[in-house]
C-alpha cells in the first residue's frame, strides 16, 4: 500500500482553491492540477508500506499525538517550489501558528526511531494546486501569486489527522483513509475506516 499522513481540507475551503485550480488548467498546459476532493496537507509521506505495519503506525501516531489539542488554521496565500526559476508545484499555504509543523517533527521523530522511515525535517505547511510536468512560463503564475498573495480561502479546526492510502490510476490518484486518529487526550481515539 502506498500511504501517507495528511489533513484533509474542508469542502468550502477546497471548492475555493479549485477556482485557482481551474485557472491554472485553462491558461497553463504544463500543469497538473489536482482534483477538488484530494485537495489535503501532507504531514508525511510514507509510501510503499506492508499492511501488516499499519497497526503499529496507528499507534505510534496515537502515541505522538496524545498530548496535542485541536487547533486552527488558516488556509492563505499562495506560492511555488521550488523557486520561480524551477517551478515544479504551485501551492496555496496554511498558517498554524507552527502545531502542523510542530505535529510533522513528532511523527517524523517516531516514526524514524520505530525504523518505518527516515526523519526528513523539511516540511512546508502548504496544500499543492498543481504540478507541472515541464517548467511553465513565468508571467501567468507571477500573476497568480500576486493576486492570492494576500487572499484568505479559510479557517478551519484540525482536531484529527488521517493515514491515507493513495492509489495511483491513470486519471489520478485516488484517496482512501484508512484511519483518523483524534487530537487532544481527551479525544484520543482511533476510527479505523473501510479500505
Amino acid at each position: 500500500m502506498r500511504l501517507f499522513i495528511g489533513v484533509r481540507v474542508p469542502d468550502e475551503i477546497r471548492n475555493r482553491m479549485a477556482e485557482v485550480g481551474r485557472k491554472l488548467e485553462s491558461k497553463v498546459r504544463e500543469a497538473r492540477v489536482v482534483s477538488s476532493e484530494n485537495l489535503h496537507v501532507t504531514l508525511k509521506f510514507l509510501g510503499e508500506t506492508k499492511e501488516e505495519d499499519v497497526p503499529r503506525i496507528a499507534g505510534i501516531l496515537s502515541g505522538s499525538l496524545k498530548n496535542s489539542a485541536p487547533f486552527k488554521a488558516t488556509v492563505k496565500a499562495a506560492g511555488v517550489f521550488p523557486d520561480e526559476k524551477n517551478i515544479r508545484v504551485f501551492w496555496i499555504g496554511m498558517d498554524s501558528q507552527g502545531e502542523l509543523k510542530r505535529i510533522n517533527t513528532l511523527i517524523e521523530t517516531e516514526l524514524d526511531k520505530a525504523g518505518i522511515c527516515k526523519k526528513e525535517d523539511r516540511f512546508r505547511e502548504h496544500i499543492t494546486i498543481a504540478r507541472f510536468k515541464s517548467i511553465p512560463k513565468i508571467s501567468f503564475l507571477k500573476e497568480l501569486m500576486e493576486k492570492y498573495s494576500e487572499e484568505i480561502f479559510g479557517e478551519m479546526e484540525v482536531n484529527g489527522i488521517e493515514l491515507i492510502r493513495s492509489d495511483l490510476r491513470s486519471s489520478g490518484p485516488i484517496y482512501t483513509t484508512i484511519l483518523t486518529i483524534a487530537l487532544g487526550e481527551q479525544h484520543q481515539r482511533i476510527k479505523t475506516c473501510h479500505r
